[in-house]
Parts: structure tokens; C-alpha cells; sequence
């Protein structure tokens, strides 16, 4: 049985080991196929809501289609996605789905964090400089209202010392690295495509009726 998803390509390391891992683990014979979107599309919500819309409209079936992003990724995601009868993450952004909310509020209880991920640093260039528009001075402005920036490791790949110090010297902001194993990141996915099989199971066998 195949399982349709589209999803943000900021944490497709994540997502590709994740799903290799209930590959794995599952007796179940799903089959995953997944489009990745650009990862700098949210800073521009119509580039967002076309690179789904186009994903969407690539992946087309009768069945559900899982969507993973963030449920506030885009203030209309609900409203867009309605008629492909999408099943969604509940998890508001990738940084919740992979902290979860308790723990990101427990980091944010004394302290104003900005967060990033390996797929964050791999295209923080993209997102910033290209798709924002930022030089130098315009990044020491935003960033300089957070007190750290907390790089979460999440293990899928080896960090570039090279990158960090990049990033940091465009920011001017402390960069602290946190391990972040992927239990609350994989527990999200398992949920999100349980509910698309059980869906998929069901139409499957209304058809056999």
C-alpha cells in the first residue's frame, strides 16, 4: 500500500531516516513516496502556498495525502489544502515537531532562542540573503533579539564547523549545539501516518464492497 506525503525539504535528512527506520520496524507492506518542497519557501506565504499547491496537485489521489509541515507554516494551510483532503501534522513548525512544545518551552522559559536544524544551516544563505533579502547590518538587527542560537543535533548528519562560524559571523549571535535524539520527531510521523493508512485501509476496502 502506498503512502503519499509532501513535505517541507527543511528536515528531509530527518524525515529519511525516520521513515527508513519504520521501514524497518513495521510488518505492514506501505510504501513511501515523497515530494519535498524547496526549504526557503515559508518566508514568502504565496511561494509556500504554490509550492504545496503544486505538490499537491503532482501527488493527486483519491486517497489521502499526508502534509508535513507545520500547522502555522502558513495562516491559511487549512483553508488551501481543504480539498485535497490532506492529513496533517499538528505540531505548529519543524522545531516543535522535533523538540515538542513541552521541552521548547522549557528552553524558552529564561531565554529568547532562535533555532536551527541541519537543513536550516544548509540553506540559511537561501533563506536569509536570497529569499529575505538581508545583508549583514539587516541580520544583526533581527537576530539581535535573541539571546542564542541553539543548533539542534539531531544525529542525521555530520554538522561544518565552517557553516556554523559563517552563520554566526552574519548574525553576531552566540551558537550553542544541543543533541536532540528523534523520538518526538518520529513519534509525530508514526501518528500522522497511521492515521493515513487506517484512512487508506478503509477506502481500500469500500472499493472491494
Amino acid at each position: 500500500m502506498e503512502v503519499r506525503i509532501v513535505a517541507c525539504g527543511i528536515f528531509q535528512l530527518e524525515l529519511e531516516q525516520v521513515l527508513e527506520e519504520i521501514r524497518t520496524e513495521w510488518t505492514s507492506d506501505a510504501v513511501f513516496k515523497v515530494i519535498y518542497t524547496a526549504p526557503a519557501l515559508h518566508v514568502d506565504y504565496e511561494k509556500l502556498k504554490a509550492g504545496i499547491t503544486d505538490a499537491l496537485n503532482d501527488n493527486s489521489t483519491e486517497e489521502k495525502t499526508v502534509l508535513f509541515f507545520g500547522s502555522m507554516c502558513h495562516p491559511e494551510m487549512s483553508e488551501f489544502t481543504e480539498k485535497y483532503h490532506v492529513i496533517s501534522l499538528q505540531p505548529r513548525n519543524c522545531i516543535e515537531l522535533i523538540l515538542g512544545k513541552e521541552r521548547q518551552e522549557k528552553l524558552e522559559k529564561s531565554v529568547k532562542i532562535f533555532y536551527l536544524t541541519q537543513g536550516w544551516l544548509e540553506n540559511w544563505r537561501k533563506i536569509f540573503i536570497q529569499a529575505q533579502g538581508w545583508d549583514e547590518i539587516d541580520a544583526r538587527q533581527n537576530f539581535g533579539f535573541y539571546d542564542k542560537i541553539l543548533l539542534l543535533d539531531t544525529g542525521v548528519s555530520e554538522f561544518n564547523d565552517e557553516a556554523i562560524l559563517d552563520f554566526f559571523e552574519y548574525t553576531q549571535v552566540p551558537i550553542e549545539i544541543e543533541s536532540v535524539d528523534l523520538s518526538v520527531f518520529k513519534k509525530n510521523v508514526v501518528e500522522t501516518l497511521e492515521k493515513a493508512l487506517d484512512k487508506a485501509t478503509s477506502t481500500y476496502t469500500n472499493k472491494v464492497k
